[in-house]
């Protein structure tokens, strides 16, 4: 799913970074960067340990992750100094939690420190605010709720929309995100036509999103070389093309099956060279899929007869 945020604070240094480099450190200042240095440590491989499927070292890393970010909170003279690695840990450790009502309580508490930091600075903090709020919609939907999951995603697409972005292409792709999730839980309705849209509407974006990055997938290693939230999207952005090649194959539209095929193979080609047996499994699983279409697209008619 959807790990939004993992990485806020390695790709966006704080004001209390920059204050640390400036100032010579004492004993407090010393204490402190060391646990900012274990922070973003941590946080850094629970990204990696999550993309690569290893949940157990994942929620570890995560879990200390949180713990630091609460010390570091609660001991500063100025705790904002410190509430986006908070907000950022809360959100990455909700899905290690234990339960969906301690993820929502967790997400929330998130989504509170990000729309306090959101007031002062939009540019960089309404994005984050917002992904939290499709984390919200996810848990719900796990939770049974799909209703209410859809309901907050239409929510969250249309804040999306209109929200100021200091980088574009992370809004885009949180937006394509939200639309990949969106029409899943739109097929588990049996509004099948409406979450065929959407999802293709988010393949559509974040093949957008990647033109604009100047990549390619059929670049070696350009998921390995492309931005943190590049990869942490790649998951649902396979998984979303997997449902659209699907979708068109069993409606015999072999074309449009075989588009959404090359996306499905290349970006869980992308994923594999992140390393991992699971990722590199699930690449052999979807290219063999995606051969098949590719296979049948090109003799339509005969794929018809079959």
């Amino acid at each position: 799913m959807f790990m939004a945020r993992l990485e806020w604070s390695a790709r966006h240094p704080s004001d209390r970074t920059a204050a640390g480099r400036r100032s010579q450190p004492g004993r407090g200042e010393l204490r402190r960067s060391t646990l900012e240095r274990r922070y973003d440590f941590h946080l850094g491989e629970a990204v990696m340990a999550a993309l690569q499927g290893s949940h157990d070292k994942a929620a570890g890393h995560s879990g200390r992750a949180l713990l630091i970010s609460r010390e570091l909170y609660a001991e500063a003279a100025d705790p904002a100094r410190h509430q986006p690695e908070l907000a950022a840990a809360l959100c990455a450790h909700a899905r290690y939690g234990g339960g969906t009502g301690q993820a929502i309580a967790m997400l929330t508490e998130s989504a509170g420190h990000y729309a306090a930091l959101a007031e002062a600075d939009p540019a960089a903090y309404e994005v984050p605010r917002i992904d939290v709020l499709s984390r919200i919609a996810l848990a719900a939907d796990a939770a049974g709720g799909t209703g209410d999951a859809i309901g907050l995603l239409r929510e969250v697409v249309g804040m999306y929309l209109k929200a100021p972005a200091a980088d574009e292409e992370e809004r885009d792709l949180g937006l394509a995100r939200a639309r990949f999730h969106l029409g899943r839980c739109l097929n588990q309705t049996g509004l099948d036509a409406d979450g065929l849209a959407e999802t293709e509407a988010g393949l559509e974006l974040a093949a957008d999103v990647l033109d604009r990055l100047h990549g390619a997938t059929s670049d070696p290693g350009w998921l390995v070389a492309g931005p943190r939230y590049l990869q942490l999207a790649a998951p649902d952005w396979a998984a979303a093309a997997v449902r659209a090649m699907t979708a068109h194959a069993a409606a015999g539209r072999w074309q449009q099956a075989a588009t959404a095929a090359r996306t499905a193979a290349a970006v869980a080609g992308g994923l594999a060279e992140l390393g991992g047996d699971a990722l590199r499994d699930a690449h052999t699983a979807i290219s063999a899929r995606a051969d098949e279409v590719l296979a049948k697209a090109k003799h339509p008619d005969r794929a018809a007869a079959e």
